[in-house]
């Protein structure tokens, strides 16, 4: 099971966020938990690194949950990797890119016309 860093188990870290005894766990690994909850008309789950959340969404189902979930912590497992590497610059090209300006979602104009 997951300890957090300050040595709780995931379970408890999981309570701490409000997810209920209804929870289902998604995922559970070294690093990363997830849980989900089943609205009924969607499936809402949250993941954990390390104790910490990190993301939440929604699915219409627990499969397509479970899915979105490995791909997730599929995404951030290869951060950690990447920042894992010697002389890696992910934090700072990051950085440079928000300070620009163009690390910021990119607002969008329709005309009236549609499209």
């Amino acid at each position: 099971m997951l300890t957090t860093t300050n040595g709780e188990s995931g379970a408890t870290a999981g309570q701490k966020l409000g997810v209920g005894p209804e929870a289902v766990l998604l995922h559970e690994d070294q690093r990363y938990l997830a849980y989900g909850q089943d609205l009924e008309y969607m499936w809402r789950w949250e993941i954990l690194r390390d104790g910490e959340f990190v993301q939440e969404g929604c699915s219409l189902s627990e499969s397509s949950a479970r899915e979105a979930v490995s791909h997730v912590v599929a995404f951030f497992r290869g951060q950690d990797c990447a920042r894992a590497v010697p002389a890696d610059t992910t934090d700072e090209i990051q950085q440079l890119l928000r300070d620009s300006g163009l690390g910021a979602p990119v607002a969008r104009d329709f005309d009236a016309g549609g499209a």
